[in-house]
């Protein structure tokens, strides 16, 4: 079967806690082309999300650190990627809850390493013809504009925080740099502050759009805007 570069290519991010399946899984994947990772636990899965790109996850919902369907419930930044849910869960409330969730597809164990492999082919093609959701940073206005058009008013420090995740999105800043952006000295800075506002942006949003923002703690590190943003008005 002839592939096209960006199907053969994807990146799958596998979030499994039994080793033997977890390995047998991403072996099969690289076998067949893919770039697969696994992980086995939501807390791995998040660090590795902040520093790395992907294109598919494919999640277990039984996991040692929590539930991956709540979990799934929560991220608004996986609207432009393919979520392939599989669990040991066949009743039709948690198979709905799971396409509600986001989720594409919804397999029950024990599957097929074959069909999971048709299946991200399936979800690139579709995820190739599709743009992703972009946020914008209204330069001149203070605003955070979502996906879907509507803004968010900024406060200064909010507007300068943003700003400098916008200029490396997908990747983690170090709180330093973004004490030194909001201009205090790193070595002398209460961290408390930077969680305060995070915290609070975050509420705000929620509170404002009903959206979950896409604004990720890098555990030891600092923070990371892990959506498309693009500047606005400058």
């Amino acid at each position: 079967m002839n592939l096209m570069p960006t199907e053969a290519s994807a990146r799958v991010l596998v979030v499994e806690d039994e080793p033997d399946l977890m390995d047998a899984l991403v072996d099969y994947l690289n076998m067949e082309g893919m770039r697969a990772v696994g992980v086995k636990s939501l807390r791995e899965a998040q660090a590795w999300m902040v520093a790395n790109g992907f294109d598919v996850l494919l999640l277990d919902l039984g996991l040692p650190d929590g539930d991956g369907l709540s979990w799934l419930k929560m991220r608004s930044d996986l609207q432009n990627k393919g979520v392939i849910i599989t669990t040991a869960r066949s009743d039709s409330i948690s198979r709905i809850s799971g396409i509600r969730a986001g989720a594409d597809v919804y397999l029950v164990k024990p599957v097929l390493p074959e069909e999971i492999v048709s299946l991200v082919h399936n979800l690139m093609r579709r995820l190739h013809g599709r743009a992703a959701p972009t946020w914008k940073l209204d330069e001149t206005g203070w605003r955070l504009i979502a996906p879907d058009g509507r803004p968010l008013k900024l406060t200064h420090s909010e507007h300068v925080l943003l700003h400098r995740l916008a200029l490396s999105a997908g990747q983690a800043v170090a709180k330093e740099v973004l004490a030194s952006s909001l201009g205090h000295n790193p070595e002398h800075y209460d961290y408390r502050r930077l969680e305060i506002l995070v915290r609070r942006l975050r509420n705000k949003a929620k509170d404002t759009l009903d959206i979950t923002l896409p604004l990720e703690t890098a555990h030891r590190v600092g923070y990371a805007f892990t959506a498309g943003i693009r500047l606005q008005g400058q």
